[in-house]
């Protein structure tokens, strides 16, 4: 452990792999947020990262930038540096502690957390990482239907050795998500076999017009942070230990 952190090697040591992580909250009443999109609010940006499950503290504050420039993971440091934007009623965070091996599911905990905090809200948290394998998670909470988390390698084409709970279509018909639509973006949901399914971008249809992530210009706030102890473990095994090369 060092005096700003509780890593344990240095942060020189070098990543291994990539992947996206986000978790996006819609506060109700699900204003259509269509047209404009509202300008990110610092202030409510820093106290989200401060209560955030898996930040132990927030160290710096780095300014704002495009949410489309995201970070490249190279070292240690980068692990530091989490992106968070409140968009009036929609909040959105992209934390490579939300990244997994399939131990520890923490994107099903911090979206837990989350709608214990925001009881009535639509919370959509997705998190992938590739060592030369990948590992997906999802997790949906929706107002009025059973929540849904997903989780496992696509490689293994097992549909026996992945975890579903809850009914993903029940969810993609209460928030409007055709067949159709699903086709047209190439993420169509298939109950048979969960393994072929790209949950993150069941995800982004599932949000709509609430969607982020994917809005070149939209602005987030940058910060570096401590993260708790078990989240900073985790990313250990995930990003920088070579027993988590998968």
């Amino acid at each position: 452990m060092t005096e700003n952190s509780f890593w344990t090697c240095l942060p020189q040591a070098q990543v291994r792999g990539s992947g996206e992580y986000t978790v996006t909250v819609v506060l109700p009443p699900f204003p259509d947020q269509s047209g404009d999109w509202p300008p990110n609010d610092p202030e409510r940006a820093r106290e989200f990262a401060a209560s955030f499950g898996t930040v132990d503290a927030v160290l710096d504050y780095h300014g704002e930038q495009n949410i489309s420039d995201g970070f490249s993971l190279t070292t240690r440091d980068d692990l530091d540096w989490i992106q968070v934007g409140v968009w009036g009623n929609v909040i959105g965070i992209s934390d490579p502690a939300l990244a997994d091996d399939g131990n520890s599911w923490p994107v099903l905990e911090q979206v837990r957390n989350l709608a214990e905090r925001f009881p009535g809200a639509k919370i959509i948290g997705s998190a992938t990482v590739d060592r030369g394998e990948t590992h997906e998670e999802a997790a949906w909470v929706v107002p009025g239907v059973e929540p849904v988390h997903s989780e496992g390698w696509p490689v293994e084409d097992d549909p026996s050795r992945w975890t579903l709970e809850g009914d993903p279509q029940a969810v993609l018909d209460a928030c409007g998500v055709t067949p159709q639509m699903a086709k047209e973006a190439d993420v169509a949901y298939d109950p048979d076999d969960p393994t072929s399914t790209y949950w993150g971008g069941l995800g982004e249809l599932i949000l709509g017009v609430h969607r982020p992530w994917r809005r070149r210009k939209v602005r987030t706030s940058v910060f570096r942070v401590r993260h708790t102890h078990d989240a900073t473990d985790l990313m250990e095994e995930v990003w920088i230990s070579d027993q988590g090369a998968y």
